[in-house]
């Protein structure tokens, strides 16, 4: 799917879904997780619903539609972001030069499900509320803040860009270098690398790179699993990915008798550090409603905690479920097809039903 406007850095865990877009022959509607069309296909781009609005557009129209594809918003900005806790990022006047920088910021504010403007149009930067609280600048990066849904700062800090709050700290990113704060603006001591990944707490961890190996530290900052992986992922259901540098797993060959193989691979460990799950996957995302996303050479299927592989049907390219569906791609007659698959590995959706 093409995406009409870049959003910030976001740690939030997204909504489950309920309608999900789909694309056919260049036009953008709605289904439901058993595949019916809820909402016709009539739109030039669609966005997912968050918080029963979802940003769709015609021409170089903008609207936000409610689930039963009524117009509810027609924002007049160059920028919308998507509704989280109530309210949406807006801009006017931003710029970007030849290679994607911004030339000129603009102005963003924020506006409610009504339409509107609740924060007015001050500011040069602006994210999504998470918990509460939004990062923006007031100026440049040196002049940061967080908000509260009334615009008043709540704290001060310098910042780029951040992956907002989450299990309430959040992590903010400043000429290449990440920190954490709590809600109150206190430094939490967590020595990183450069970053953010997008990575923030979840179920009381984060993954952090240090000295070119990944851990896991706590709020407080202390280390609890040590430094010892290639790359590491959030947890999610108790387990979170990881890479690990082992013996090389090798692809079957392909056409020509040519194989490739890979000594760093991802398994899961639990919160004590233990692997549960081998590092026998290419890539392997998180956990999401009891199933996980990995693969493995050309393959990519869903694995249950266990690590048994459950759902499979040749995807090239597999995302984690929501509301009962996941976003797979899959390979027709030589061509990359989008189709969604639900928990019992039926394409309810997509070139081939």
């Amino acid at each position: 799917m093409v995406l009409f406007v870049a959003s910030s850095l976001s740690a939030q865990e997204p909504e489950p879904k309920t309608l999900f877009p789909v694309e056919k022959e260049r036009k953008f509607g709605f289904i439901d997780r058993t595949g019916r069309v809820v909402i016709s296909l009539q739109f030039d781009d669609a966005r997912d619903f968050h918080e029963g609005l979802a940003l769709v557009k015609t021409g170089e129209k903008k609207q936000f539609i409610d689930t039963s594809g009524r117009v509810v918003i027609e924002p007049k900005f160059d920028i919308v972001h998507d509704f989280f806790e109530g309210v949406a990022a807006v801009n006017i006047g931003e710029r970007r030069n030849g290679i994607g920088l911004i030339a000129n910021p603009g102005k963003w504010g924020y506006i409610d499900k009504t339409g509107k403007l609740v924060i007015p149009m001050k500011f040069t930067h602006a994210e999504d509320f998470s918990e509460g609280l939004a990062a923006v600048n007031l100026g440049d990066s040196d002049h940061g803040a967080f908000i509260d849904h009334t615009g008043k700062i709540a704290f001060e800090v310098p910042l780029d860009v951040t992956v907002g709050f989450h299990e309430g700290l959040a992590g903010v990113l400043l000429r290449g270098t990440v920190a954490y704060y709590d809600r109150t603006g206190r430094k939490i001591p967590i020595s990183t690398a450069y970053g953010p990944k997008s990575s923030s707490f979840s179920q009381g961890l984060l993954p952090i790179e240090v000295q070119d190996k990944w851990e896991y530290t706590d709020k407080t900052g202390k280390i609890v699993i040590a430094p010892q992986f290639e790359d590491a992922e959030s947890f999610r259901d108790g387990l979170a990915p990881v890479k690990v540098r082992g013996e090389v797993v090798w692809c079957p060959p392909d056409s020509s008798g040519n194989r490739s193989g890979s000594s760093m691979m991802w398994g899961y460990i639990d919160k004590t550090g233990r692997i549960v799950i081998p590092q026998v996957f290419n890539y392997a995302e998180p956990f999401s409603e009891g199933l996980a996303a990995v693969s493995k050479c050309d393959d990519s299927f869903f694995i249950d905690k266990t690590g048994k592989q459950v759902i499979s049907g040749k995807f090239r390219e597999a995302s984690s479920f929501s509301g009962g569906l996941a976003r797979v791609s899959v390979l027709v007659n030589d061509a990359l097809w989008d189709a969604y698959v639900d928990k019992t590995g039926r394409i309810v959706w997509g070139p081939v039903k």
